[in-house]
């Protein structure tokens, strides 16, 4: 008996099947973080470098405070019942940013000064993967003061401009590109094989991508480093640096507390804003 058309093509079925696992197997590859993470790679002298400019670079500690409102719009949408089709008015409200107002910590007084930890040894490995991170703290209590008092007086300023505001703050470092990842390999010009492009695409065609990340990860060493400034430098005599004062602890401060008490321009909801109209 002659099989009929309909059941010659259910061979194929999971045929396609396979292809289609077999193309999403592909495209994770492509996103895979072993592969993004392979465009970081440098020499040893490359990261030397970037770690001494980041260590040698001036901090700015920025603050950003955006004054918006809410509108209260109509649009007209097409809706379904029974189907028929019919046009009612939709009420919805829209933000508004009306100002847009940045500024910076000035440590001219207090003075700054990089006591991030030293960076060596990194010959003794054939390749590392190195995560940087920045942060800074207070020499003292005059300095944490100095710098809350800049900071409040600043969103103070803004925050009766309009009736909410949005406030942002960071840290950068001036004239340099902060590489936040950085792949270094003992001899740049002779890599190890398991680090080729060739190799991982060969390797994942032939469904061995997993396996080669996993020897990726072994062959790897992992190191995070981070860059510290320290503010009061200036009030310190030698080189110890007694009770520092982290970021972090800053936020157990009694007046930034009682600033964040009294702040009545907390962003609402969209049923809070919707019911203030």
């Amino acid at each position: 008996e002659r099989p009929g058309p309909c059941k010659e093509g259910y061979v194929y079925i999971p045929v396609a099947f396979v292809i289609m696992l077999y193309l999403v197997y592909l495209v994770e590859c492509w996103h895979s973080h072993t592969r993004l993470e392979l465009r970081y790679k440098c020499d040893i002298t490359t990261v030397y470098n970037t770690i001494y400019k980041m260590q040698s670079a001036l901090p700015v500690i920025w603050w950003k405070a955006t004054c918006y409102h809410y509108v209260r719009r109509t649009r007209h949408v097409m809706r379904y019942r029974n189907g028929d089709a019919f046009t009612s008015t939709q009420v919805y409200y829209e933000r508004v940013d009306s100002k847009t107002a940045g500024a910076a910590f000035n440590y001219t007084q207090c003075g700054v000064k990089d006591i991030s930890r030293p960076l060596s040894e990194l010959e003794k490995f054939p390749a590392i993967k190195i995560k940087v991170s920045k942060g800074f703290s207070f020499a003292n209590l005059d300095t944490e003061f100095e710098f809350e008092e800049q900071r409040a007086q600043f969103f103070q300023e803004y925050e009766t401009k309009d009736d909410y505001m949005e406030g942002r703050e960071g840290m950068d470092l001036i004239n340099v590109d902060f590489k936040e990842y950085m792949i270094a390999f003992r001899d740049p010009n002779n890599l190890p094989w398991y680090v080729s492009h060739v190799v991982f695409w060969i390797a994942s065609l032939v469904l061995l991508s997993w396996p080669l990340r996993a020897v990726i990860e072994y062959k790897t060493a992992h190191l995070h480093y981070h860059i510290h400034k320290l503010f009061g430098s200036n009030y310190l005599e030698g080189e110890n640096y007694p009770n520092l004062m982290s970021r972090v602890n800053t936020m157990n401060s009694e007046d930034l507390e009682m600033s964040i008490r009294n702040n009545n321009v907390i962003v609402p909801s969209y049923s809070e804003a919707m019911l203030a109209d």
